[in-house]
């Protein structure tokens, strides 16, 4: 046993012993080491660009339902203005490109008749560009051409911005479009 002991220890000791040498051999001892940092100020500062936005599109719409609400008349009016007119909007995106929207307008139910605030339940498609941005088609908005949208996430709640207006005559790139909440699951309130 004491053997044993005995023979463990000393290969602890040469083991250590090549250890220190073998650094001293690799360092050669009038080269002085950087001043080492005494706290978080004395880290040098990194700095890392990303490119793109962070999250998948693709992932945070597909199977999700996008609550809220989309300006309409003069969207460009800021909210408390009495020009600026806020509808709820609803649209469910589906894996396979398509959509299910819910959505709330000025229109007349009849040709001829008088304008009111009706709700409409429209079927459309819907893609991401190279550049990121939201693409949809639905046939009762903006006369069917396609709309794109930049989107911005911050949690659950979404603000889209146009980057392509379609037939709409006030509307600009840049403008805020729909703003509201991501949900998972087809999860219409009205």
């Amino acid at each position: 046993m004491r053997w044993r002991l005995w023979s463990v220890a000393f290969g602890s000791v040469i083991a250590a012993g090549l250890l220190v040498a073998g650094s001293a051999i690799s360092q050669p001892k009038d080269e002085k080491l950087p001043e080492q940092p005494k706290s978080r100020a004395d880290w040098p500062a990194e700095r890392v660009t990303v490119i793109g936005r962070r999250g998948s599109i693709r992932d945070w719409l597909v199977n999700h339902t996008f609550r809220g609400t989309e300006g309409f008349a003069d969207g460009s009016a800021p909210a408390n203005e009495g020009t600026r007119r806020e509808f709820y909007w609803q649209v469910y995106y589906m894996a396979n490109g398509r959509l299910e929207a819910h959505f709330q307008r000025i229109a007349s139910p009849t040709p001829h008749a008088p304008m009111e605030d009706l709700g409409f339940v429209e079927f459309g498609t819907w893609r991401i560009t190279d550049d990121g941005d939201l693409c949809q088609t639905i046939p009762k908005v903006g006369f069917g051409i396609e709309l794109c949208y930049w989107v911005d996430r911050r949690g659950n709640r979404m603000a889209m911005y146009y980057t392509n207006c379609g037939y709409f005559n006030r509307c600009y790139v840049g403008r805020l479009g729909p703003e509201g909440e991501i949900v998972p699951g087809r999860a219409f309130t009205r």
